[in-house]
């Protein structure tokens, strides 16, 4: 199940910031669509190190310990909150569609909770139907 979550969840978050980038060009003009192309790329690379420090914790990690993957985990916010701080505050994005981007983090890992959870609840009811028959 966290193998398919590793592959699926990046590249949802990607599909929502690409989608969210293309509505605030449209709505917002270009610097609303440049804040949520770079918010949208920041949700990208967070999902990817979520996933793949998630999967370290919970399968063991092989040249790093589950603690350590822990506090890595812990390590990635902090230096999102810098990363976000700089961006905003140092270089200018627009924090409006810097949010919208960044939305796509949730927007994605809710779409590929959802989507991995109906289709372990059809595996199990085909498997339910496969053993009465």
């Amino acid at each position: 199940m966290i193998d398919q979550l590793k592959t699926q969840t990046p590249r949802h978050v990607a599909v929502a910031a690409l989608v969210l980038t293309g509505l605030a060009f449209v709505l917002g003009g270009v610097s609303i669509g440049i804040g949520a192309a770079v918010g949208g790329i920041v949700a990208t690379l967070d999902a990817w190190a979520i996933t793949w420090l998630a999967s370290r914790i919970v399968n063991g990690a092989g040249f790093i310990s589950r603690g350590f993957a822990a506090g890595l985990l812990g390590a990635k916010l902090v230096v999102l909150l810098a990363v976000c701080w700089a961006l905003l505050a140092r270089w200018g994005v627009d924090p409006l569609g810097f949010s919208v981007g960044l939305g796509a983090l949730v927007l994605g890992m809710l779409y590929s909770g959802a989507e991995l959870s109906i289709r372990e609840a059809q595996a199990a009811g085909n498997s339910q139907t496969a053993g009465e028959g």
